[in-house]
């Protein structure tokens, strides 16, 4: 059975959720998008439908690969999202529009593609290495519920603010954040997300970046010199309190071990493994 290749450019929000959410019904973890939800996942992992995938039959769309692109690192295409309708597959889709529009990538600079998937998804993983990605780093997904006792930490005001400068951030983490989590996924994202930062004799000691829909830390920090004094706590504890319960955090390191101890004795529990996984041009 042949397919057409083509960009999502002209394809409709409304077709391109239904299709989404088809390719997705039987995923390892229940997935059901809006048009809205799927339009805001795309804002804040800058999809680009000029350079996200298709395979048609038709009108009719089976498969596709949604792309972000970053004009601040225009080298990389980030993977958001790749699905397959259960009647088209077997055949091999992934791999055929990789090597249908990968030359036109590289011929637009694009060096390496980017993307996570869940380490149980061996049918995915398979494919992925079929089209020539690589495993790069593990990462962690944590999920739990913030007690709401008050924090030890002294000397320090937290308050709501904007996300601090990108030079403030990188010296304060312990890993370079995934796409979704980046400085600059954040921002894209910022009229649905609220940032606390923590002030220590007048500077920020400390910072947490949240997604409001659902509760997701896109990101959390620490000035190194201040750390184990309470004040990551009194930052998850604000959010909690604001907020609700319960939160989640994706895509930590496995390296990030520091993180990962904090998560642990605030009572937060690894839920799920993905690997990233990169495709060098």
């Amino acid at each position: 059975m042949l397919y057409r290749f083509h960009h999502l450019r002209e394809v409709a929000p409304n077709q391109l959720c239904q299709v989404f959410n088809e390719a997705f019904s039987d995923y390892v973890i229940p997935m059901q998008m809006t048009v809205t939800l799927l339009q805001q996942k795309m804002t804040g992992e800058s999809i680009q439908l000029d350079y996200s995938a298709g395979a048609f039959q038709g009108d009719s769309l089976c498969g596709f690969i949604l792309h972000g692109r970053d004009e601040s690192n225009p080298d990389v295409l980030y993977n958001g999202g790749t699905g397959v309708v259960p009647t088209a597959r077997g055949r091999h889709l992934i791999q055929e529009l990789y090597e249908h529009f990968i030359p036109a990538y590289q011929k637009n600079g694009v060096k390496e593609i980017l993307l996570e998937v869940i380490a149980t998804n061996q049918k995915a993983i398979k494919a992925y290495e079929n089209a020539g990605f690589q495993r790069q780093r593990n990462f962690l997904c944590f999920k739990g519920e913030i007690p709401l006792k008050k924090s030890t930490a002294n000397r320090v005001l937290v308050q709501k603010s904007n996300l601090p400068e990108a030079a403030v951030i990188s010296s304060f983490s312990d890993q370079v954040p995934s796409w979704s989590n980046s400085v600059a996924s954040v921002k894209r994202e910022k009229q649905l997300t609220t940032t606390w930062v923590a002030l220590h004799e007048n500077e920020i000691a400390g910072y947490i970046s949240v997604f409001l829909a659902s509760r997701r830390i896109r990101q959390i920090g620490v000035r190194k010199d201040l750390r184990r004094k309470g004040i990551g706590t009194a930052l998850m504890q604000q959010a909690a309190e604001v907020l609700g319960n319960p939160f989640t955090l994706i895509n930590v390191d496995a390296q990030n071990k520091g993180l990962i101890a904090f998560l642990e004795k605030l009572g937060m529990t690894e839920i799920l493994t993905q690997y990233e996984m990169k495709l060098s041009l």
